[in-house]
């Protein structure tokens, strides 16, 4: 009976053990090997304090990878590890030799990771009020500073016990912080204007306020240089409509570094000088970083490919006005200024020596090693098993190409930044009208809201997308359908940012029966995504336009963005309900104050 009763036992046993075994080979894969199939795109790496692994923040597969860097350097096959965080990692740092924290911006926390070993260990989840973009570490007191956006602030929290221990109210959409050696004050760069703020980081004292000169955008991340200053890459927007001429010329986007005497110092003590020389546009500069001797600064063009690499000592920064090209010095004296070519899109980076760089190649889902006395890339270790040929990963590599524009002095994603909107005005000539200035459009979920532009006369996302790369890009590449489609297919992932959390007291239902009844705002911004396919005639049209009708964006989401309205004079939703799109003026209701708060705090839940 005993063996009767085994050998109707043993096939359930061996069915159960190999179930088992094939879950324990599925949870291997997923926290120690490559797992990615198609984009990957590490967004920021972080090399441990005692130098022996690099992990990188993976924004669109939503992971961490894990490499043991003397691997990296020695070994042609080195083992990746990778780890699911979340939604849309944005930077990444070590908090010791063992403890990562990890800043995941849609799903708005901080998640803290052990090292144990070859793998990571969760350890907590922090979360926060709004989007965190990036970190810094006060080590002498376990303090984490964490820029967020949506609403706007950066906070400080305990890395012990995950408390807020303090808030500093800075300007919009805060980026890049970077903190003063023994840990006193910090600065942030914001945008809209483009700003740095200083401040005191026991106290929160406001220590300055300073705005770049010009209208100064897409700040990128700052380095702190001889203690006393912070240099930081930007974009200047020069006013002039994008024609082919004008960005020949230096006269539609300009690319800089900025120099700011802080923590205290007055923004007429700044100094810019451009990096963009005639026929050779660097767009999107994202980063800046000093060698540990300080004799070199190593600057990331991230739109054009390359590592810009200055010699501090014969830099000269100006007092007065900037050209629109870079000082001829910087390109006439050998061994000032070197370029290395980095295909792809470098976008962080770390010195490991005063000669050798490791760079995160986001298109390219790569770590790179970079010999800067070679001045090549030494080795490369990719992320990801992709040949990153599907239509999307093509469209969203041409969307962060400013090899894609004339001469190289922009991407599509200097205007509309990761997808969304740098809030800045520009003439593309769209509407047939010369220096008709609008306002750069969101795309998320743009390709769900047809018709498309601001007077809605374009019915075909594809043909949209060619008219960009050929007219306000003026791609050199003479792009075809197949780009235009893949970039539209990219435009298809685009989606909004959630919205801004409001506090349980807030009465969001008031708000949605004035939105559907009263206000009459249904009318135009329709259901699922409260926008419409039609267009209507509200107004404020400039004189000298052919267009008399717009198509109502649409407004999910509409907590992240800072500027309204096609014109931009709009900086707070309270603004355009009281100033420029007044219920009054458009569906004939007359709403108190009390209704328009109602109705603002209903749109930021959208």
């Amino acid at each position: 009976m005993n063996n009767s009763r085994h050998n109707i036992l043993m096939p359930a046993n061996r069915i159960l053990i190999r179930k088992l075994g094939i879950l324990l080979v599925l949870i291997s894969l997923f926290t120690a090997a490559v797992s990615a199939q198609d984009r990957v795109r590490p967004r920021a790496l972080a090399v441990s304090p005692d130098r022996s692994c690099v992990v990188t923040a993976n924004r669109i597969a939503g992971t961490l990878s894990f490499v043991s860097l003397p691997e990296m350097q020695l070994h042609s096959n080195v083992e990746v590890r990778e780890v699911d965080v979340g939604n849309e990692p944005l930077d990444v740092l070590w908090l010791s030799d063992s403890i990562i924290a990890v800043a995941v911006y849609r799903d708005q926390c901080v998640k803290l990771f052990e090292r144990e070993g070859s793998r990571l260990q969760i350890l907590r989840t922090i979360s926060l009020s709004g989007h965190p973009v990036s970190m810094t570490h006060a080590r002498n007191c376990q303090e984490l500073l964490v820029s967020l956006q949506h609403p706007d602030s950066v906070q400080c929290i305990s890395v012990d016990s995950g408390a807020l221990l303090r808030e500093y109210h800075c300007g919009n959409l805060p980026r890049f912080l970077v903190l003063s050696p023994d840990e006193t004050w910090f600065c942030v760069t914001c945008e809209l204007p483009g700003s740095l703020y200083c401040f005191d980081r026991n106290t929160g004292q406001l220590l300055s306020r300073q705005e770049a000169h010009q209208t100064a955008f897409n700040l990128g991340q700052p380095e702190l240089f001889s203690g006393s200053e912070v240099i930081v890459p930007l974009t200047i927007n020069r006013d002039f409509p994008i024609t082919e001429g004008n960005l020949t010329r230096g006269w539609a986007v300009n690319n800089r570094l900025a120099k700011f005497n802080v923590p205290s110092g007055n923004e007429l003590e700044q100094s810019q000088f451009g990096l963009d020389v005639r026929g050779h546009g660097v767009a999107d500069l994202t980063l800046v970083r000093s060698n540990p001797a300080g004799t070199k600064l190593a600057v990331l063009a991230s739109g054009v490919q390359e590592l810009i690499l200055l010699k501090t000592s014969d830099l000269i920064w100006p007092t007065s006005g900037v050209d629109d090209f870079a000082p001829h010095y910087l390109t006439e004296t050998p061994g000032i200024l070197t370029r290395i070519k980095i295909p792809g899109r470098p976008i962080d980076l770390e010195f490991l020596d005063n000669e050798t760089v490791l760079v995160a190649n986001e298109m390219q889902d790569s770590l790179c090693l970079i010999d800067l006395k070679l001045g090549s890339i030494t080795k490369e270790l990719k992320l990801s098993h992709s040949n990153h040929k599907s239509e999307i990963a093509r469209g969203e590599q041409i969307f962060y190409d400013g090899l894609r524009s004339k001469d190289g002095w922009m991407s599509c994603h200097t205007c509309h930044y990761d997808g969304h909107t740098s809030g800045q005005m520009f003439d593309t000539l769209n509407d047939v009208t010369y220096d008709t200035k609008k306002l750069t459009l969101s795309l998320h979920d743009v390709a769900k809201t047809e018709p498309w532009t601001w007077h809605g006369w374009q019915p075909d996302l594809t043909e949209s997308m060619s008219k960009s790369l050929r007219e306000t890009m003026h791609d050199p590449h003479a792009a075809s359908f197949d780009d235009a489609r893949a970039l539209a297919s990219y435009l298809e992932t685009l989606k909004p940012i959630s919205a801004t959390k409001l506090p349980a007291s807030v009465d969001r239902e008031a708000g949605q029966e004035l939105f559907y009844g009263k206000g009459g705002c249904i009318s135009c911004h329709q259901e699922p995504d409260f926008s419409s396919g039609l267009r209507y005639a509200v107004g404020r049209v400039e004189s000298h336009s052919i267009y008399q009708v717009f198509n109502p964006p649409a407004l999910r989401g509409i907590s992240s963005r800072r500027r309204y309205l096609h014109h931009g004079r709009a900086h707070s939703l309270k603004q355009v309900l009281t100033l420029y799109h007044r219920p009054e003026e458009t569906s004939g209701a007359e709403l108190t104050e009390d209704e328009i708060e109602q109705l603002v705090n209903f749109l930021s839940g959208l």
